[in-house]
């Protein structure tokens, strides 16, 4: 894989990301509505049960008979009984109601088993050939993207291609392979929907974040036109967070062609230990060594951001970060209020940062840098005193 570094200004970004996505070029497609059929239990009363047990014994059960054995009215027992109708525990005939097989089973659990038709958003990823089920809140806002123009196309696997989603979603459920699907979903209700053979893909921007239970959910935005963006939500993306996380490990070899360097992480945080010759290509790169940074690491697919800080790895590193510290300090200040005494302030309190010998930066070396750097203004506020002292 082809990877491209970029080191630029810190930015702002989510406090609680463990990977940072500039880009991303994700194959998905959003399935709203799907209907399931969910298998959900509900609890019997106790006349409830008593009716059953009535049932079972006396074969068939009249509502006279419970009425007089509980005082229930007779028409108040029929609503009970058309309940259990309903729930599939008894049948009517002319004669009264008799138990069902499900009877027993429902009595012993103190619970009746329905099916009921719902509707489920699923999301498939096709770069993974995943499917993830969206929350009922999620799936409201999930974005419909049919309609808009993706950034290209990506084969969908073969296993997945040209194939009924009917087929592909029950076989996924009896694999328990959708992820975030609630555990009453039994089965998909039969539709004619094929999937065909290729995906769109989107052109994406975001962050993840880990939820306490350790799945990553991505957040992203996607780009449908030229002003316009679509949120997305992604929950149960480990597969594209470890993408992205392979991605950005790659940092720890961005400042190789510097020199030494010493790379190590913290949380979505690369620290740098630069000896003198990364320091000194470093600073020819323009990096600003003393001051927080970013850094875009550019993959085939995908662009993830890390911040950066550099640190000096010896003396001489050292003396290198300090004079660009000064040089800065001195450039960012008004030509009108830069004068000599204020330069040498700066170079001591540079010195002191990095913690150089009173002699291991001066100001005729602050000066120098300052030619070099093409700070002419400065340099010349600098000499004015000298060569036209008293104006």
């Amino acid at each position: 894989m082809t990877v491209r570094f970029q080191f630029q200004a810190a930015r702002q970004t989510e406090t609680k990301a463990t990977v940072v996505v500039q880009e991303s070029l994700i194959g998905l497609d959003v399935w709203p509505d799907v209907p399931m059929v969910r298998k959900f239990e509900e609890d019997l009363t106790a006349i409830d049960r008593l009716v059953l047990e009535a049932a079972i014994a006396l074969d068939p059960v009249h509502a006279a008979e419970i009425e007089e054995i509980t005082g229930i009215p007779a028409e108040a027992v029929d609503g009970i009984i058309s309940r259990l109708v309903s729930l599939g525990l008894l049948q009517t005939d002319g004669y009264g109601a008799v138990a069902t097989d499900y009877a027993r089973p429902a009595l012993d659990q103190a619970a009746a088993v329905r099916l009921r038709q719902t509707p489920v958003t699923l999301l498939y990823l096709a770069d993974t050939d995943e499917i993830v089920a969206l929350s009922s809140a999620e799936g409201r806002r999930a974005p419909r993207l049919h309609h808009t123009k993706p950034a290209g196309f990506v084969d969908v696997p073969r296993g997945a291609g040209l194939t009924s989603q009917h087929d592909l979603i029950a076989e996924r459920i009896a694999a328990q392979a959708i992820r975030g699907l609630p555990q009453d979903i039994v089965s998909p209700v039969v539709t004619e929907t094929q999937i065909t053979d290729v995906c769109k893909q989107y052109r994406c921007s975001g962050h993840v974040r880990v939820g306490s239970d350790g799945t990553y959910r991505a957040y992203l935005k996607i780009e449908v036109g030229r002003s316009k963006r679509l949120n997305l939500q992604i929950p149960y993306a480990n597969q594209l967070a470890s993408r992205w996380e392979d991605l950005a490990q790659l940092a720890a070899s961005a400042a190789d062609a510097w020199g030494p360097v010493v790379a190590t992480r913290t949380g979505g945080s690369w620290l740098y230990e630069l000896g003198q010759e990364a320091a000194t290509s470093a600073a020819a790169d323009r990096i600003r060594l003393g001051h927080p940074g970013g850094l875009l690491i550019h993959g085939e697919r995908d662009v993830v951001y890390v911040d950066v800080e550099f640190v000096p790895g010896d003396e001489r590193a050292s003396r290198i970060f300090a004079l660009q510290h000064a040089v800065a300090e001195v450039s960012a200040r008004s030509v009108a209020n830069i004068n000599s005494a204020e330069l040498a302030a700066i170079t001591a309190a540079s010195a002191e940062r990095y913690g150089l010998p009173t002699d291991g930066l001066t100001v005729a070396h602050v000066r120098s840098a300052l030619w070099t750097g093409q700070h002419y203004q400065h340099v010349y506020a600098l000499r004015r005193e000298e060569d036209f002292p008293g104006e």
